[in-house]
C-alpha cells in the first residue's frame, strides 16, 4: 500500500509533464518555421505617394482637401491665382486681333494693286508691241525713200529729172526720216511707261514680304497665347487619380513659388511591402513564393502575399555615409539586401509606412 502511495503522479508532476510537453511542441515548430521559411521583421509598408507641386507662382485660391480626404480623379485639389496670366492673354489676343486685321489691309490693298497694275501692264506692254511695229515700218519708208531720192539725184545729174522732182524726192526722204525719229521716240515713251507699271507691280513683292513679317509677328504671338494657356491649366491641379490626400503643406490664401510642393497624394491600391533579408537567407529566396504577412496595428490578422522582387545589392551600397574602413579594424556584420512582396488583396486598413513582419515559405514551389 506504501508502495503505490509512492509511485502516484502528482498533479504537480502531471502540469510538469504538460508544459514539458507543449515546449517540445513549441520549440519543434519554431524549428520547423525557421527551417521551411524566411522571418523578417525589418519590413513595413510602401507605396506610390506623389508629392504635387506647383509649376506657377502666386496666391492660394482655393485649397478644398485637407489630410486624410478621399478623392476622385479628376477632383479639384488646389488653383492659384490667374488673373495676371488671364489679363496678359487678353493683351496677347487683342495684339493678334490688330495684326490679323492688317494683314487683311495688306492683303486688300495687294489685291487691288494686282488689279490695276496688271491691266496697264498688259495695256503697255501691246502698245510696246505696236510702237516697235510701227518704228518698223516707218523704217523700210525711210529706206525707199532715200533710195529713191539717190536715184532721182542720179537722174538730175544726167539732166534727165527735172528740178521740181528732185526737190519732191529729197522731201519725202526728209519726211520718212522724221517719221522714223518720231516712231523711236513713241518706242522710248511707251517703254518708259512699261517700266513705270513694272515698277507698280513689284509693288506686290514689297507687300508679300510685308505679308511675310506680319505672319510671323502673328506667330510669335500665338505662341505666347498657347504658353499662357499652359500657365493657366497649371494653376488649376486636378487629382491624377483616386485616392487620398497624405498631407498638405499650405493654406489657402498663402503664396507659393514656382516648384513648392502643396500637397502629398496616395493610392490605397498601389501599396506593397518593402522588406530587408539577411543575406545568409537571399540564396533560399526566389520570385513567386509566398509570404505570410502579420501588422502590428491588427495583431491575430495575417495578410497573403508573394515575393516580387529580390534587390540586386546589399542596402549598405545606397548609405550616404558608406564606411571604407580606413582604420584597418574590421567587423563583420551581416547585410541585408532589400526585397519587395506584392500583396494579393488589398487592405484600406494597410497604410504607407506601417510596420509588418513576414514569413516567406522556402520549401513551396512557384
Amino acid at each position: 500500500m506504501a508502495a503505490s502511495d509512492h509511485t502516484r503522479i502528482t498533479p504537480k508532476s502531471w502540469l510538469l509533464l504538460i508544459a514539458a510537453v507543449l515546449l517540445l511542441a513549441w520549440m519543434a515548430h519554431w524549428a520547423w518555421m525557421r527551417w521551411t521559411h524566411v522571418y523578417i521583421d525589418d519590413a513595413r509598408i510602401d507605396g506610390e505617394i506623389i508629392t504635387l507641386s506647383s509649376r506657377a507662382a502666386g496666391w492660394i485660391t482655393e485649397l478644398p482637401v485637407i489630410q486624410g480626404d478621399a478623392v476622385k480623379k479628376g477632383d479639384l485639389l488646389f488653383r492659384i491665382d490667374d488673373r495676371d496670366s488671364q489679363l496678359q492673354r487678353a493683351a496677347l489676343v487683342a495684339r493678334l486681333d490688330a495684326i490679323e486685321n492688317q494683314m487683311a489691309v495688306v492683303r486688300t490693298r495687294s489685291g487691288q494693286v494686282d488689279q490695276e497694275t496688271q491691266g496697264r501692264f498688259q495695256s503697255e506692254t501691246s502698245r510696246l508691241a505696236a510702237a516697235e511695229a510701227e518704228a518698223a515700218a516707218r523704217n523700210a519708208e525711210m529706206k525707199q525713200a532715200r533710195e529713191d531720192y539717190e536715184r532721182a539725184r542720179d537722174l538730175a545729174s544726167r539732166k534727165w529729172l527735172s528740178p521740181q522732182a528732185m526737190e519732191r524726192a529729197r522731201t519725202a526722204w526728209q519726211q520718212a526720216q522724221e517719221n522714223h525719229r518720231k516712231a523711236l521716240a513713241d518706242i522710248a515713251a511707251v517703254r518708259g511707261t512699261l517700266s513705270a507699271a513694272g515698277g507698280s507691280r513689284r509693288e506686290l513683292q514689297v507687300m508679300q514680304r510685308q505679308l511675310a513679317v506680319l505672319e510671323n509677328q502673328a506667330e510669335e504671338i500665338r505662341a505666347e497665347i498657347r504658353r499662357r494657356d499652359v500657365d493657366l491649366a497649371d494653376r488649376t491641379v486636378t487629382s491624377p487619380g483616386d485616392g487620398r490626400i497624405v498631407m498638405t503643406f499650405v493654406r489657402k490664401g498663402e503664396h507659393v513659388s514656382s516648384g513648392q510642393r502643396i500637397l502629398m497624394f496616395h493610392d490605397p491600391d498601389d501599396i506593397w511591402i518593402d522588406a530587408n533579408v539577411k543575406e545568409t537567407d537571399i540564396a533560399r529566396l526566389k520570385p513567386g513564393m509566398k509570404a505570410e504577412i502579420t501588422v502590428d496595428a491588427y495583431p491575430g490578422r495575417v495578410f497573403e502575399g508573394e515575393v516580387f522582387r529580390i534587390g540586386r545589392a546589399a542596402t549598405s551600397k545606397f548609405a550616404l555615409l558608406p564606411d571604407p574602413n580606413p582604420s584597418g579594424n574590421f567587423t563583420k556584420i551581416t547585410q541585408r539586401l532589400p526585397l519587395r512582396i506584392r500583396l494579393e488583396k488589398k487592405d484600406p486598413l494597410l497604410r504607407p509606412g506601417m510596420m509588418v513582419e513576414v514569413h516567406i515559405a522556402t520549401n513551396r514551389n512557384d
